[in-house]
Formats: structure tokens, C-alpha cells, sequence
């Protein structure tokens, strides 16, 4: 049996493989695309199909004077079952955005292929080897691999190609149905495990950082194994040694799902742009005046040494002094007096330290009332000079 042997090389390439990845450095960090970073551990489930065939043969040896030897091929078409199982592996993005790695996988199916004789298979002795009914029987239920794996990410995308070492069980069985004296129907079976080599490509999509779906084809020839299958009582109480030899040959597909463990968390999302604030309000000093005068008034005086005081307080602005009138009087004289007025005011402003020219001092007659008058109406809340400080 070749089983321990498998056993051991598996191992062996495991034992092999552990220390580099413990021992490994761990590798500039990669440029990501879509945030998306493929290093590190991983492990997931595996659904498909594999598609095998069992190239091989039955034997007989002669009895002397009973039955001759005779050799039986078994089928060697195609036989597909389906298989699921699961992998691990640990994978290694570089800066160039190339990833490597290595990925072990088990999996169970019910592949396998029967071979049944026809009719008049029987002859004069020495008899045939092989008669009606008998049946044969080649057979596979689990089988791994051991590979390495090469790929290049495009984003979440990470298309690869693969390659390794493969293993599978294969079992060889034989039912020889009573003739010629035979009590029973009798059976012989050989069991081994075959190791061989797969190579095959795939593809990985990362529906987050921290999961991924992938589709693998891949095709393994695991080899073959040729042996005794034990005696069998085919002819009264005679007895006949029966060898086999069998191989398998096999296509897989698979879909894959994978968790990959310590994947970063997914970027924040972006800051929302902060509105804008907004322009801060202008500030408006009114200075008030008497019918038809010029004079700053005492209340006036007060107004303007606010104004004063909020220009020295703030960065430097330019003030609007602009001086108004009511409607009494011509346009004309109102025009004269609401320039007066704003002159005043901004030799009152400067005597208290704002520069003259940080002013822009202007009148405005009686445009722009305060109050909405028909003409002639002395409105004293028009008789005003505004001070903006923007």
C-alpha cells in the first residue's frame, strides 16, 4: 500500500512549507487598487466536479488444464460525480502587485467506473477466464493536492495559475459470479493510494477585504499502481491468482469561497466637505441729525466713537460713510447738505484715529430713504449718515 508514503510526503512538504512562511520577512507593503490587499492567511469551502477515467486492466492466471489466463481492459472513458471539500493557503502580495503563494485542499466524490462481461464469454476447456456476469469495478472517493500558486491583482480581481503535487485513494474490485462447481460468487479488491501531479488556473473576485469567490480548473493525472488482488475460486475447487493494475486521470472544476483572516478593515468613508461659512454680516452705525443741519449731535458723537472702536478691533476695512437727507428742500440743496453731513462724520471718525483714506465718503441726497416719504416731509429717520463697515 502506498498510502503511508503519501502520507509522509504531504507531511513532509507541509513541515517544509510551515517554517519559510513563519520565518519569511514580511514583505514591503503592496500598491493596493480598490483597497483590496490579498496577503495573508486564508481558508474556505470548495463545491464542484471532477471528471475522471480509470485506465487499467483485470487479470487471471491459467489452472493448469482447467482455465487459461486472460487479461480484461477496464473503460476508459470520462465518469463524472460530484465532489466538495475545503482548502487553506497563505498568499503574498508584492509591491509590483504580483502575489504568491501556496494552497493545500481536500475533497471527497463518488467517481468511479464498472466494467461488466458480455454473454458467451464461455469455451471448451481449457475454459475462459472470464464468463458472463462477472464484473469489475474501478472506484475514487477523496483526493488533495499541494500546490503553489502564482497570480497578478487587478483591483478586487486576482486571476492565477497553479501547480503541484496531487493524491488520491483508487480502489480495485473484482466479482466472479459461481461456475462450474464454484460454491459462490467470489471477490478480490485492491486498495491504494496514488500520487501524481496537477496543474490548472483560477480565478479570485474580493467581495470585501475579508471574503472572496473564485472559480479553479485544474487536471491531475495521480499515476497508477498494479498488484495482486488475492485468489478467487472461479472453477470448482480450483483456485486462480487475479492481479490488476489502475490509474486516474481527472478534470475538476470547483467554486470557491474564502474568508481571508487579518484582512484590513474597509477604508472610512470620505469626509463630508463642511459647508462654506457664511460672509459675516455687515455692521451698520446710523448717526442721526437735526432738520437741515450738518452738526454732529452729542447721541451722534456716541455712535461715532463705536464705529471707531469697532474698526480698531477688526482687521483693517475700508468704511462706507455715506450721508442721506428727508424731502424737504430741492435736490439739488440736499445733495450739498447729505455731503456735508458724511464729511463731518468722517473728520469726527478720524480725529478718533481711523485713517481718511480707509474711508470711502460719498452723499447720497434724499435717495435711499429710510422711511418711504412723499416729497416735502421732514422724516428724521432719513436725516442720517450710515458708517459700513463690510
Amino acid at each position: 500500500m502506498r498510502f503511508t508514503t503519501v502520507g509522509a510526503a504531504a507531511a513532509l512538504l507541509l513541515a517544509t512549507m510551515a517554517p519559510a512562511i513563519a520565518q519569511a520577512p514580511p514583505p514591503p507593503s503592496p500598491v493596493m487598487v480598490s483597497g483590496i490587499d490579498w496577503t495573508g492567511f486564508y481558508a474556505g469551502a470548495e463545491l464542484g466536479g471532477d471528471w475522471g477515467k480509470f485506465p487499467g486492466s483485470v487479470s487471471i492466471a491459467a489452472i493448469p488444464g482447467l482455465s487459461a489466463a486472460g487479461t480484461l481492459p477496464l473503460k476508459t472513458t470520462h465518469d463524472g460525480a460530484i465532489a466538495g471539500g475545503g482548502q487553506i493557503g497563505y498568499q503574498w502580495q508584492l509591491p509590483s502587485n504580483w502575489v504568491i503563494g501556496g494552497e493545500f485542499d481536500f475533497k471527497g466524490d463518488a467517481q468511479g467506473v464498472a466494467v461488466t462481461t458480455s454473454p458467451g464469454l464461455t469455451s471448451p476447456a481449457p475454459a475462459a477466464p472470464f464468463i458472463s456476469g462477472d464484473s469489475f469495478k474501478a472506484s475514487s472517493s477523496w483526493n488533495g493536492s499541494a500546490r503553489l500558486r502564482i497570480g497578478y491583482a487587478v483591483g478586487p480581481v486576482l486571476p492565477y495559475i497553479t501547480g503541484g503535487v496531487a493524491f488520491a485513494d483508487v480502489k480495485l474490485t473484482s466479482n466472479f459470479i459461481p461456475a462450474l462447481g464454484a460454491p459462490t460468487a467470489t471477490s478480490a479488491t485492491r486498495s491504494d493510494t496514488l500520487v501524481g501531479w496537477t496543474v490548472g488556473a483560477g480565478l479570485d473576485y474580493a467581495l470585501t477585504p475579508a471574503w472572496s469567490l473564485g472559480a479553479e480548473y485544474r487536471y491531475a493525472d495521480y499515476g497508477s499502481t498494479s498488484g495482486s488482488l488475492g485468489t478467487v475460486n472461479i472453477l470448482g475447487p480450483s483456485f486462480a491468482a487475479v492481479s490488476g493494475k489502475v490509474g486516474l486521470q481527472e478534470h475538476t472544476v470547483m467554486a470557491k469561497l474564502n474568508y481571508h483572516f487579518g484582512a484590513p478593515p474597509p477604508p472610512p468613508p470620505a469626509p463630508m466637505a463642511m459647508p462654506a461659512p457664511p460672509p459675516a454680516a455687515a455692521k451698520v452705525f446710523i448717526v442721526f441729525f437735526d432738520w437741515d443741519k450738518d452738526v454732529v449731535t452729542p447721541e451722534g458723537e456716541q455712535i461715532i466713537e463705536q464705529a471707531a472702536a469697532a474698526y480698531k478691533s477688526g482687521a483693517p476695512v475700508q468704511l462706507q460713510v455715506t450721508g442721506y437727507t428727508d424731502r424737504s428742500g430741492s435736490p439739488g440743496y440736499n445733495q450739498r447738505l447729505s455731503e456735508r453731513r458724511a464729511n463731518n462724520v468722517a473728520k469726527a471718525l478720524a480725529a478718533l484715529g481711523v485713517p481718511r483714506n480707509e474711508m470711502a465718503v460719498s452723499g447720497r441726497g434724499e435717495n435711499d430713504n429710510r422711511v418711504p416719504t412723499a416729497p416735502g416731509v421732514r422724516e428724521p429717520q432719513n436725516r442720517r449718515v450710515e458708517i459700513v463697515a463690510p
